[in-house]
């Protein structure tokens, strides 16, 4: 090989391809189930001593563990919990997220958006976010 033929690459775009690497492992590993603590933690009321935790929003019932593990990669998990959206509007995001969500099952998006549906809907008020959890923004759904 000559020295011509080599090709080098710059530091920034070697930083840039580690960084977004190392974004999308963390995107897609899978996080253990929030503690019992945790939960209780994050439903005390504004100006308590206990610290916010994002999958305390998620109260508990099937489909919680799918969507605080999947809905996270790719965007903050906590805006699944905002909106407040009527059933039909449900169903027409989760049409949307069929082909997006190529990692969970049929039934395990069936699941996801059942329980979205019955926790997340237009007759529940909307969670208490602090906006350091939002920092990233909200997708509009």
């Amino acid at each position: 090989m000559t020295t011509e033929s080599r090709q080098y690459v710059s530091a920034p775009s070697l930083l840039a391809v580690i960084v977004l690497s190392g974004f999308l492992l963390a995107a897609c590993g899978k996080s253990a189930p929030p503690s019992s603590a945790a939960v209780q933690a994050a439903s005390s009321k504004p100006g308590s001593s206990q610290p916010f935790t994002v999958a305390g929003v998620f109260p508990p019932g099937e489909g919680r563990d799918l969507v605080l593990n999947t809905c996270g990669s790719c965007h903050p998990v906590v805006c699944t919990a905002r909106g407040q959206h009527t059933a039909e509007r449900w169903d027409n995001i989760q049409k949307d997220h069929k082909d997006k969500l190529t990692n969970v099952t049929g039934a395990q998006l069936n699941a996801m958006f059942s329980y979205l549906k019955e926790n997340f809907n237009d007759k529940k008020p909307e969670p208490q976010v602090p906006a350091e959890f939002l920092q990233q923004g909200c997708t509009p759904f």
